[in-house]
């Protein structure tokens, strides 16, 4: 029994990744040039905007996207304001999740590039050698047996760690991969419950995605033949991700069923929970089932640690009193945990 990392987006922002309130931005201002990618950014852009004019952020620039695509998503059900019902939520939909893909896979891109090989071909404003501590640090934490479940897209953490031989692509996100070399077996498991910008599925009822981009994140890995295929001619390029909103309906996504129920099943098993950046807002019903139906089918209670700057974790920490479970705090961020002495560092809530 291996221990199960809960990631959320505080566990990317060292290598530059966006939290929640910075995402629009991020993702609107990331593009190839690619022609299909600008199409899309025309068509998505102006509808966005239209739409942050309906329902303007409290900060400029920084749209609280899961309330505001909630509100979209019950317009199409005929219960948000009218203003909404008009702004073609449900063909503009799909078109974000590729926008989000396209971005996410070209920041890893560059990141790749500057953190990896030194080379800069889109300085991204990093301190290098810290990111590359970091994951120094972190890939020699987790140990094999462990389960990391995630609630990112990005691609930081399974590109780390198959570089230090703890993580293969073979099997290591909950499926099998049909192009991945025989007899290979992944000593950690990475269960990425929003789905990942390199997964294309043929449609929602594909259980085994094409896991694209391998030649270039996962060095020696070959792209089979027809590996693109699924996102041909797809708006979303056969990404079928949770985008951000209260409203999430997994039962539509065969895969990703399947995905939450290995979750649900490692949770049970995991000796310690540690939670990394990600928030458990009260919305959040499906995660909040997710962790508490998997303490109340537990035999013994876990380990419980909750990695977060001062002012976070307190979502968890009502959460857990609710349960009967007294998580250790260490108000800290990601970065500043996995890089500090392993010795005394959570204080009891």
């Amino acid at each position: 029994m291996g221990r199960a990392f809960i990631l959320g987006a505080g566990a990317s922002r060292f290598a530059g990744y966006p939290l929640a309130l910075d995402l629009w931005p991020f993702v609107r201002d990331h593009s190839s040039g690619e022609v299909m990618a600008e199409r899309r950014r025309r068509a998505v852009i102006p509808h966005i905007e239209r739409i942050l004019t309906v329902v303007p952020p409290a900060e400029h620039d920084r749209p609280n996207l899961e309330e505001l695509f909630t509100l979209l998503d019950l317009a199409e059900l005929g219960t948000s304001p009218l203003e909404l019902v008009q702004l073609s939520w449900r063909t503009v939909r799909p078109q974000v999740m590729g926008m989000i893909a396209e971005a996410f896979i070209w920041h890893e891109v560059y990141l790749e590039a500057e953190i990896v090989y030194d080379q800069r071909p889109f300085r991204l404003g990093l301190d290098d050698r810290r990111v590359r501590l970091v994951l120094e640090r972190w890939t020699r934490f987790v140990a094999p047996g462990d389960t990391i479940i995630s609630f990112n897209w990005d691609l930081l953490h399974e590109t780390a760690l198959y570089r230090v031989n703890k993580w293969h692509y073979a099997d290591g996100y909950g499926f099998v991969s049909a192009d991945a070399p025989t007899g290979v077996q992944s000593p950690i498991k990475i269960l990425k419950l929003h789905g990942s910008v390199n997964w294309a599925q043929q449609n929602e009822q594909d259980r085994e995605p094409a896991i694209e981009q391998k030649g270039y994140f996962f060095p020696g890995a070959i792209d089979g033949p027809g590996i693109y295929q699924k996102a041909a001619g797809q708006w979303n390029e056969g990404r079928f991700l949770i985008i951000p909103t209260y409203l999430k309906d997994m039962a539509s996504n065969t895969l990703l069923l399947s995905l939450w129920n290995q979750a649900a099943d490692a949770l049970i098993d995991a000796t310690d929970w540690i939670v990394i950046g990600f928030q458990l807002h009260p919305a959040d019903a499906l995660a909040r089932h997710l962790f508490g139906s998997a303490l109340l089918r537990r035999m013994t209670t876990p380990r419980v640690t909750l990695v977060a700057p001062s002012g976070g974790g307190s979502n968890w920490q009502s959460f857990c009193a609710n349960l009967s479970v007294t998580p250790a705090r260490v108000r800290s961020s990601f970065e500043d945990w996995i890089t500090a002495p392993r010795s005394g560092e959570a204080e009891s809530s």
